[in-house]
């Protein structure tokens, strides 16, 4: 475990060297910040128009109905007591005059407000999968052709090219993952449980893995989806055999950081709020500003050192296909990578 701590730690430290020398390699990464930004906020005045409107039209019926059948109501209910358990129903939790709200959210989950999310959400992958494919397309001409040498409006268009075979990575990406959640949901208990459990893991984490992979092949080479399946299985199959140690130590290090960051702005907040600071005060709003920027740049930094490993064990791959295990030995990996195994 410490190994791969290590050896994470040597990645990142290498890839932010790398990005500091070109910082055109950074910018993707912080639009995907940008980007999540933005569309949480789309979701979230999606979900409060929808809210809105049909706490409105419920209201509006509400007083329609009381106004046009109160007085008919009220006298069956005086009169029955079968009237008494209408009327009770009728204001009851989810019924139409329900005022707790729970009714609207029901009616809120129309067809066109599914459609109006899942819109949302699938703009909102693929914007993050376009711009990591402009990462990879940035760092792989950092990497092969020298620092400086990639376009951004090249990678942009190089990415545009192959996004048919990118919205396939991601159903298949999306469906797998359903058939390892769906196995482990389902499990039976004993040794037979045990075993599938752990299936779906392997097809979980596999996938994982094989998706950062399959993008590389498909920006870099721009082969289609099924081409790239097959050139990561046989890159798998062949020299990578490190990859869980990397990815493992480069994850676990970037939660981390996340994480203290973001107990760090707890903290900072929570000792204004004891000591009844105004949230106006100049120092108040130079600590959160100081800590939004550090969460968007912690958040890009991780976002572009995942990229570049993937980047960089691709092209150590592509490199290595042509030697033989001898020669291997003595030639030189892509830099961030080389500082990971040393």
């Amino acid at each position: 475990m410490f190994e791969s701590f290590g050896r994470g730690f040597k990645m990142i430290m290498a890839a932010i060297k790398m990005g500091w020398q070109d910082k055109r390699l950074l910018f993707p990464a912080i639009l995907t910040v940008f980007s999540n930004f933005f569309f949480a906020i789309m979701l979230f005045l999606e979900g409060k128009s929808r809210l809105a409107a049909t706490g409105q039209s419920a209201a509006t019926g509400a007083a329609h109905a009381l106004k046009d059948q109160g007085h008919h109501a009220a006298k069956h209910v005086a009169a029955t007591p079968e009237g008494i358990q209408q009327f009770l129903g009728q204001t009851a939790l989810n019924g139409p005059w329900d005022q707790s709200g729970v009714g609207a959210l029901q009616q809120a989950a129309s067809p066109d407000a599914v459609f109006a999310v899942i819109a949302i959400l699938s703009c909102w992958w693929l914007t993050n999968r376009f711009l990591e494919g402009v990462t990879t397309a940035l760092v792989y001409s950092h990497l092969t052709e020298g620092a400086g040498s990639g376009k951004f409006s090249t990678s942009c268009a190089a990415v545009f090219s192959s996004l048919p075979a990118i919205i396939t990575l991601g159903l298949v990406t999306l469906i797998a993952k359903r058939i390892a959640r769906f196995m482990r949901d389902k499990r039976g208990s004993g040794v037979f449980g045990m075993g599938v459990n752990f299936l779906s893991s392997i097809v979980e984490i596999f996938w994982t893995m094989a998706g950062h992979l399959i993008l590389p092949a498909i920006v870099i080479e721009g082969t289609s989806f099924w081409g790239a399946l097959k050139r990561s299985d046989r890159i798998g199959q062949g020299n990578l055999i490190t990859i869980g140690v990397g990815e493992i130590g480069i994850d676990t290090i970037n939660r981390v950081v996340l994480l203290l960051v973001a107990g760090g702005g707890v903290a900072g907040f929570s000792y204004a709020y004891v000591s009844h600071m105004s949230l106006a005060s100049p120092l108040v709003l130079l600590g959160g500003a100081f800590w939004a920027s550090t969460v968007i740049v912690v958040t890009a930094m991780s976002i572009y050192i995942r990229a570049a490993f993937f980047t960089c064990l691709y092209v150590w791959a592509i490199e290595a296909e042509a030697l033989t295990e001898a020669e291997r030995l003595n030639y030189s990996m892509p830099a961030p990578l080389a500082a990971a195994m040393a």
